[in-house]
């Protein structure tokens, strides 16, 4: 494999090659086609986001231990934790859904801030070890499974359908879980995980290349040059790493073999990114009409019991006067994993008919479910939470339903399809050579 050029980067969202030199501090710079971040000049963000790091393990342990709810009613009282509300869907018969839920809340966050730990500590060093670049891979894969946002917010619509039944307060652990999502965002935000990619030791144990030391910057390029200079790294045989993007020239270009600075498989394109991508929207379609239909939530108390699905949990906030809350369950919970499904088979029909209009638009649209399509696990954070407060037997007791489990398979096989297309797809001419090729 060729030296990859030190110059040049190819957008890992549309695959335009792209002339780069320097960054003045504090500046980005976005692809000229379809406007994805290339380049970014962060001064002095180690000390920064290594300081919001340390403050998230803490407010991440004190979430944890601390109560999150208390709940008091005729006396009697109860409270949970984030782990105890998946223990409790455990122990009510829906192992699948507890785990996922723990997976979400503490287990997928706790990895994450644990492995940025590690990064930033190791980033001090010169060069950095190259087992630093598998973290990398992890940390971003972790953190985009961490919803402690939106268990929060799964957790203020359970305030609200309790309510009536009792009295609830907020814990230290729900002040603690807020913290804590404050501080996963400036994380996110002051972290630049292209300048570690720069100055990291490549797998075969050789140095960063010097020119690559520096943040770069997208070079201005004048109107008479903006069409001839529109060319994709496929299209000229090169290739970017999806895991560090560093830039590479493969000797085959049917089998490019592994990126020489983080060792993982180059592709072209992602495999079988559309077939792969149908089945998850298929079998998401599938799941979506049980989850609908079926209950989500079994409530029983000494004089009745009622089944109550997501579109009669929505009926109940607007009942209660809280439209706004029911609002967002049905927009998160009904409208967005249903607009998933349509917007990916949408993009998936535009590929297949090698479509060249409204690229860009296309491409906003994809990011758009990357950005939404975690909030539709909001109603199985309020099922959850509902559950593991309302077990005060005689009283009342609340019981999962079959429905929350195929609603939990709807988010994650959309979750799923997203994150197997492959947005460079949208952009590939019918002249270049693999372009809808899997």
């Amino acid at each position: 494999m060729a030296h990859p050029s030190g110059h040049i980067v190819a957008c890992l969202d549309c695959d335009l090659l792209q002339r780069v030199s320097e960054l003045p501090d504090g500046a980005a710079a976005r692809c000229r086609r379809c406007g994805h971040t290339i380049a970014l000049d962060r001064p002095e963000y180690l000390e920064n986001t290594l300081a919001l790091t340390i403050a998230a393990v803490i407010a991440l342990v004190v979430a944890n231990v601390s109560p999150l709810l208390e709940l008091s009613v005729s006396g009697r009282q109860t409270s949970t934790t984030i782990l105890g509300g998946a223990q409790e869907m455990w122990l009510r018969g829906d192992p699948l859904t507890a785990a996922l839920v723990a997976f979400c809340t503490v287990f997928a966050p706790a990895i994450h801030i644990g492995i940025m730990l590690t990064i930033l500590l190791a980033s001090r060093q010169t060069p950095i070890p190259s087992w630093v670049g598998r973290l990398l891979h992890w940390s971003e894969w972790h953190q985009s499974w961490a919803m402690v946002e939106v268990m929060i917010l799964g957790i203020l619509v359970a305030l609200i359908k309790i309510a009536e039944m009792a009295t609830v307060l907020p814990g230290i652990g729900m002040f603690a879980a807020g913290v804590l999502v404050l501080l996963l965002t400036a994380i996110t935000i002051t972290f630049d995980p292209r300048d570690i990619w720069q100055r990291i030791e490549w797998v075969n144990h050789s140095l960063p290349p010097l020119e690559q030391n520096r943040p770069p910057a997208l070079l201005k390029a004048d109107s008479s040059s903006q069409q001839k200079d529109l060319f994709s790294a496929m299209s000229i045989g090169l290739v970017s790493c999806e895991s560090c993007g560093l830039l590479s020239r493969p000797a085959d270009v049917d089998n490019p073999g592994q990126c020489p600075r983080c060792g993982r498989r180059l592709a072209m394109r992602k495999h079988h990114a559309i077939q792969r991508t149908w089945a998850l929207i298929i079998a998401a379609l599938i799941c979506y009409i049980p989850a609908n239909l079926l209950p989500v939530m079994a409530s029983t108390t000494m004089i009745s019991s009622e089944n109550d699905t997501i579109i009669s949990g929505v009926v109940l906030l607007y009942k209660t006067g809280s439209w706004h809350l029911a609002l967002i369950v049905l927009i998160a919970s009904v409208v967005i994993p249903l607009a998933k499904i349509m917007a990916l088979a949408f993009l998936l029909i535009t590929i297949q008919r090698r479509s060249v209009k409204e690229q860009r638009e296309r491409l906003q649209l994809y990011r758009l479910i990357n950005f939404v399509g975690r909030w539709s696990m909001l109603d199985v954070f309020v099922v959850t939470f509902t559950v593991a407060l309302i077990q005060l037997q005689p009283l009342m007791a609340v019981q999962p339903g079959t429905g929350v489990l195929f609603f939990a398979s709807v988010v994650v096989l959309t979750l799923f399809a997203a994150e197997s297309f492959d947005p460079r797809l949208i952009w590939d001419s019918r002249n270049e050579k693999g372009g809808l090729r899997d």
